[in-house]
């Protein structure tokens, strides 16, 4: 989700929660308002209808659940193929960015706290981060947790206690991802940060404006960042590689195989060599509000006229799904090859085959649990 879409939308979402409005069915085509183009259209398996707009990604855990988190401060954890309840949680406020699924635990990141809570529904611990929204946490392979909020980015065990508390003048951006060797990138206004697992400052690089997205990490270690003027790519100490210029970029890049994949705000998505030639650009609409997700044969992303398209790896349109309305996140590839995605106010899941690529950063959070850590 990107700081665009927050401007636009947040004015919208205020006000007391009330009764939860999740529902969930096995739909047929009559009853989906959905306009498909093209052939091949996957089917939909169910949708969720939320009570606030579903601008966090959902995530998918690595048994049937996939979690969703609306900007009401509902969530609701479902059958991943069947899209039934099993359990639903009021946090009572906004929940902006996309949760974290972390053995047993779902961490939802809500304004001003983290709240673990088990895949049973019930809730495991709180920690206050700071009065603003928590950004969505990573989970390092050993289980720590990181979450940032406001000026305060905090490590956390599995049990919600403090490690450690990294402080900034000025506030953090973008949500926090963790590298091979266990360094924490987060990005800070316009500073990225580097720390060691231990908290202490190992590099930062200052970009030309703010950051609002997480960078994406290659099988080599180099970042590939997304700035108002472009594209830049770091090597792992933080000098930079290459720079494209171009539009905006306020989401998250992929990492295929030899490509890299990039959304900029004027709608268009690029291929670029891991050098940072450009391979190919497609325009895809008007405006692009989250990353795009990479299957083995085919890329997925929304647009803001609620349009989920598909495109084969060379660019090419395979077919456009219109949905409940602008599509705020990132399509999530789950671990079976069916997508998941927010739209207007609803939830999708579609019945497509293609799994995750086999690739460093295939989603924004880089896994369909959306732990944002290389693997």
């Amino acid at each position: 989700m990107t700081r665009q879409l927050i401007r636009r939308w947040l004015p919208r979402v205020g006000g007391v929660v009330g009764g939860l409005a999740l529902t969930a069915a096995l739909l047929g085509a009559q009853s989906v308002p959905s306009v498909p183009s093209g052939g091949g259209v996957p089917r939909i398996l169910w949708t969720v209808r939320g009570q606030g707009w579903a601008g966090a990604s959902v995530v998918v855990s690595g048994g049937d659940q996939a979690v969703v988190a609306d900007a009401k401060g509902i969530a609701a954890a479902l059958n991943a193929a069947s899209g039934k309840t099993n359990w639903r949680f009021d946090l009572g406020d906004r929940l902006l960015y996309t949760p974290a699924i972390s053995g047993q635990m779902v961490l939802l990141a809500r304004v001003g706290e983290l709240a673990a809570v088990g895949l049973d529904g019930q809730t495991r611990w709180e920690k206050d981060i700071d009065d603003s929204p928590v950004l969505s946490p990573a989970v390092s392979k050993g289980g720590t947790i990181y979450a940032a909020g406001g000026p305060f980015l905090y490590a956390l065990n599995p049990q919600g206690k403090t490690l450690w508390q990294h402080t900034v003048k000025s506030f953090y951006s973008g949500s926090p991802v963790v590298g091979k060797d266990g360094t924490v990138y987060v990005g800070a206004k316009n500073v990225l940060l580097a720390l060691t697992p231990q908290g202490q400052v190992r590099w930062q690089y200052a970009a030309s404006s703010t950051l609002f997205a997480n960078p994406a990490i290659d099988a080599r270690g180099n970042l590939y960042l997304g700035t108002a003027s472009g594209l830049t790519s770091l090597d792992p100490a933080g000098k930079v590689r290459w720079s494209r210029p171009g539009q905006s970029v306020e989401t998250t890049p992929l990492v295929g195989t030899n490509r890299i994949y990039v959304a900029d705000t004027g709608g268009h998505l690029t291929a670029l060599s891991l050098a940072g030639d450009v391979v190919w650009t497609v325009q895809v609409g008007q405006s692009i509000g989250g990353s795009p997700a990479l299957a083995r044969d085919v890329i997925y992303i929304g647009t803001g006229d609620g349009l989920l398209h598909a495109l084969s790896l060379t660019g090419q349109p395979q077919w456009a799904l219109q949905l409940d309305g602008a599509v705020f996140g990132s399509p999530v590839i789950g671990p079976d090859g069916h997508v998941y995605v927010g739209a207007g106010r609803t939830f999708y899941a579609l019945e497509t085959s293609s799994p995750p690529a086999a690739t460093p950063w295939p989603m924004a959070r880089q896994n369909a649990a959306g732990q944002g850590r290389a693997p």
